[in-house]
């Protein structure tokens, strides 16, 4: 099936909406994998913090680890930067939810990429509103530090943005 170019949005926008996805699996995974590190339970064990996690929301998920750091920071005091991981995560999961869920399209009466944003509690409220591939990008970019962030709070490794770092 070869569908055009640029459909349904350029094809630059769907390239960064590919990035936004892919970074947000690693950046899923990661959680699930610190929940597991974090648990202390036994590397054969994991399956049953997998079977957790599973069934629960990313927000949830995310609400475990700041839990779990909370109770063991005085223990690890690596982990008593959770509140700014937390946070990071947290800012890019609502703005890659914002892209994800309420979709992107081209406006070629106005030559504009745009997104649409309904919301119904107690008052119907909609917006359209184009975006820019800049946003996009930040969006990305916020999952990757987010990620990288969470990196360091478990391995005490930290790593710069890819964007900062030099090249071989």
């Amino acid at each position: 099936m070869n569908f055009p170019e640029n459909f349904p949005a350029p094809d630059e926008y769907l390239l960064e909406l590919g990035r936004i996805t892919a970074l947000w699996g690693a950046l899923e995974s990661s959680v699930n994998n610190a929940i597991n590190y974090l648990s202390g339970i036994n590397r054969e064990d994991h399956w049953r913090v997998s079977v957790l996690t599973a069934h629960s929301n990313f927000k949830q998920r995310v609400d475990i680890i700041k839990t779990l750091c909370n109770e063991l920071q005085e223990m690890f005091p690596n982990l008593k930067m959770y509140q700014e991981t937390a946070k990071l995560i947290e800012q890019a999961q609502k703005q890659r939810n914002h892209y994800l869920h309420n979709g992107l399209f081209y406006n070629d009466s106005i030559n504009k990429v745009q997104t649409t944003k309904i919301e119904a509690r107690g008052v119907l409220k909609t917006q359209v509103r184009n975006v820019s591939l800049s946003e996009l990008k930040e969006v990305s970019a916020k999952i990757h530090v987010a990620l990288l962030s969470l990196h360091q709070l478990i391995t005490q490794k930290k790593y710069d943005p890819v964007w900062e770092r030099e090249k071989c």
